[in-house]
């Protein structure tokens, strides 16, 4: 895939350590190129010069469409020109805070914005209003040390980040540290280090390398922004604006992306599923992606209320412990009432996905509004509450119902697609969706024949497949190295438990 990323900042010196970045973080089979801008300013530190960046940011986005980029990132955690950007094209655009912001929101309660200098909080305030996640933000901290100073003293911004990010999680109670710039990329990692050195132990995210590993899973599943969010803007004459020069800049290969155990648990007991669900999800696996599945010894056949979940998630526990036990890179909880997630991240240290937070967090990211087709009506409340605790009750426009249950689905997947198509195009004219998520795993691979489906009446908007994003994200994570807050989900204290082993 090729992948162009936009530093919106004419300084040049900016783009030769950019483009290494990325390059090392991106996968064997993403092209990266890295453009800076010919008009705007130096760097980017208040909405003015915000700005003034993003005419030409613009033009260099449609030059990007017009070569064939598959995916676009702004090297910003401004995220200038995202909205615009959007409109203009329909290949993904991905903002770096937009990116690392959901992230942290997904991996814990709370996160803090260590940013470069005390002038930009409102602005990071403002965007994590504007993203939805005003109730997971927990502060904004500041290094003091302008953009065009970060690269001077590298040892002296180090410090500054620890020192500051520590106060975050002292003070501010964050458990998930976002970088608020991007010229900060490269450090995260140290950063983590030297704060579990003051027993401080959180993931620090690197907005750049969000944001990457945001658009690899983009271009993979074949999704991008909503056009109802993000419609075309209208055929007008722009006076003083030309297109500006588009370079063609040299791409390099990625070096990273090595290979990822991943076990998916399927919480329902049934040997049955195993194969079924090895091979679906298999389908959306990079090369070299080793997947294995298991189901429960104990629960419920199929999943479809509260009672159920409750029944499911004693035994889903210890298959995600046997998982990490077993050397596995990450775990997916095969369901989209994320049964267990919460005390499944306590119980074990490598990732564990659950395909309902992502898909609702990539769904508000790409679009202002997102539906729920979900299988029963019994479940409506169900997935609202689970909307809720996930923060983005803002973001929700509906949850409909197919009325077919779990295990009739693989039945007739024809009156599955039917119903699912009915539902969503309800959900999009009557509720206002501008984006699908189906609310079962069951679902699987179906989520391009109900785009198609929709497209077919009038209703153009993306529809999201939660087990695909689900192994995207799984990927991510172990690419980067990150993992669930333990300040979100500090591991159980020791006790003895009668009953279970």
């Amino acid at each position: 895939m090729r992948i162009r990323v936009i530093a919106p900042v004419t300084t040049r010196s900016f783009l030769g350590p950019t483009e290494q970045t990325y390059v090392a973080a991106a996968r064997p089979d993403s092209e990266i190129s890295v453009v800076g801008l010919d008009r705007g300013p130096a760097s980017l530190e208040s909405d003015y010069e915000d700005a003034l960046a993003v005419p030409d940011l613009l033009n260099k986005v449609r030059a990007a469409a017009r070569e064939g980029v598959d995916a676009l990132i702004i090297d910003c955690m401004a995220d200038p020109g995202l909205a615009p950007a959007r409109e203009l094209v329909s290949i993904p655009v991905v903002g770096a805070a937009q990116a690392s912001m959901h992230l942290a929101a997904i991996l814990a309660h709370r996160f803090s914005v260590v940013t470069i200098l005390e002038r930009d909080t409102p602005l990071i305030e403002r965007m994590a209003r504007l993203y939805g996640l005003k109730d997971k933000f927990a502060s904004t901290r500041a290094v003091n040390i302008p953009v065009l100073e970060l690269d001077k003293d590298r040892g002296r911004l180090l410090e500054a980040l620890i020192e500051q990010s520590a106060k975050a999680v002292l003070e501010d109670r964050a458990h998930a540290i976002v970088f608020g710039c991007t010229g900060m990329k490269g450090l995260a990692r140290r950063v983590q280090e030297g704060l579990a050195q003051r027993g401080c132990e959180v993931p620090v995210i690197d907005p750049s390398l969000a944001a990457l590993k945001w658009a690899e899973s983009l271009v993979d599943t074949g999704l991008a922004h909503s056009k109802r969010t993000y419609p075309h803007p209208p055929e007008k004459e722009i006076s003083g604006y030309g297109e500006g020069r588009s370079p063609s800049p040299k791409g390099s290969r990625g070096k990273s992306g090595g290979a990822v155990r991943l076990g998916v648990v399927i919480p329902v007991v049934g040997e049955k599923w195993v194969a079924h669900v090895t091979e679906a999800y298999g389908r959306f696996t990079r090369p070299g992606t080793q997947l294995s599945a298991v189901t429960l010894d104990k629960g419920p056949f199929s999943i479809e209320s509260a009672y159920d979940e409750a029944l499911a998630v004693p035994d889903l526990l210890f298959k995600v412990r046997a998982a990490q036990e077993g050397g596995m890179d990450a775990v997916i909880i095969d369901c989209m009432g994320d049964p267990g997630l919460e005390p499944a991240r306590e119980a074990v240290f490598i990732p564990v996905v659950g395909p309902a937070q992502i898909s609702m967090h990539l769904a508000a990211a790409l679009a202002h509004r997102f539906s729920v087709i979900t299988v029963l009506k019994q479940a409506i409340p169900l997935a609202q509450r689970q909307v809720e605790g996930y923060g983005l009750g803002e973001k929700l426009a509906s949850v409909r119902a197919v009325e077919i249950p779990v295990l009739e689905m693989e039945k007739d997947k024809a009156r599955l697609v039917r119903a699912l198509v009915e539902e969503a195009a309800r959900a999009v004219v009557e509720d206002g969706a501008h984006i699908i998520i189906p609310g079962c795993t069951e679902m699987i691979g179906l989520a391009s024949e109900v785009q198609e489906g929709l497209a077919q009446r009038g209703c153009e908007v993306p529809v999201i497949d939660p087990p695909a994003v689900a192994v995207k994200m799984a990927e991510a994570l172990v690419d980067m190295g990150l993992a669930h807050s333990k300040r979100s989900y500090p591991t159980p204290p020791e006790k003895v438990v009668v009953g279970y082993p």
